[in-house]
């Protein structure tokens, strides 16, 4: 009876009851992908995109209730349409920009990171599924390819000496090449001091305690790493740390 009765009085506003509908899926699919498809959710911004669902779902139940007329109710959904969507287009270009330029430092984010990051397996293959519970003084940092931007993922902590030794043994096991980054073979697999400017090394460079790892390493075209691939691992054997790097430019 109720389901009957809902269906009558919806009969009273047809058009703002579909643009509700619409407007609804509309804004949970868009909110779905702008809180679980990005490394930094918007949880509170994407809630914009509910605005022409509360709209048209007022409008079709002040119908409903009889206090505006069918008439009324047509003309003020019709209305509604096209600035709402250009609103609502507007706000998506926006949002997807600031997508498009993520970037965070915040190490709770590493595990989302790494998994949203589309990164080619054989360069995110070095990072640890989840931070250590050993690691300290822990610094990461994640930047979404955008433009002529590069993509890349640093993550650098510090653990204890029998971890840092199984690293030594499992990187090279697997290495393509090994060495300082001051070597001069260094720049034949896309190493420098630049990838490690993001840490405390932007003035002096890398340390030269570090011994780096390359795991995986390819060039846009024979000595031109302007567009490379880089996946390394650097570890200071007398600090206990360890870097875990991939940049896709």
């Amino acid at each position: 009876m109720k389901k009957t009765s809902l269906v009558l009085d919806l009969k009273k506003a047809p058009f703002s009851a579909i643009m509700t509908i619409i407007s609804l899926v509309f804004f949970v699919v868009i909110y779905a992908l702008l809180t679980l498809t990005v490394v930094e959710p918007h949880y509170f911004r994407a809630l914009i995109f509910a605005v022409p669902f509360v709209l048209y779902g007022t409008i079709t139940l002040l119908t409903v209730k009889n206090i505006i007329k069918e008439n009324a109710s047509i003309l003020s959904t019709g209305i509604l349409i096209i600035p709402l969507a250009i609103a609502m287009l507007f706000a998506l270009l926006y949002i997807s920009f600031d997508c498009g330029m993520t970037s965070t430092t915040d190490v709770g984010r590493y595990e989302r990171a790494l998994r949203l990051s589309k990164f080619p397996d054989k360069l995110s293959e070095i990072f640890p599924n989840k931070i250590p519970e050993n690691a300290k003084n822990i610094s990461f940092n994640y930047n979404k390819a955008f433009g002529q931007g590069g993509h890349e993922m640093v993550l650098k902590f510090e653990t204890d000496p029998d971890s840092v030794k199984r690293y030594i043994v499992e990187f090279s096991n697997k290495a393509k090449w090994i060495g300082k980054v001051n070597e001069s073979e260094a720049g034949k697999y896309g190493v420098n001091d630049n990838q490690f400017r993001l840490f405390e090394y932007t003035n002096s460079g890398l340390p030269k305690d570090y011994v780096v790892y390359v795991i995986f390493s390819e060039p846009y075209k024979l000595g031109d790493w302007n567009h490379g691939k880089v996946s390394l691992v650097a570890i200071n054997e007398q600090n206990n740390q360890v870097i875990f790097l991939a940049e896709e430019w």
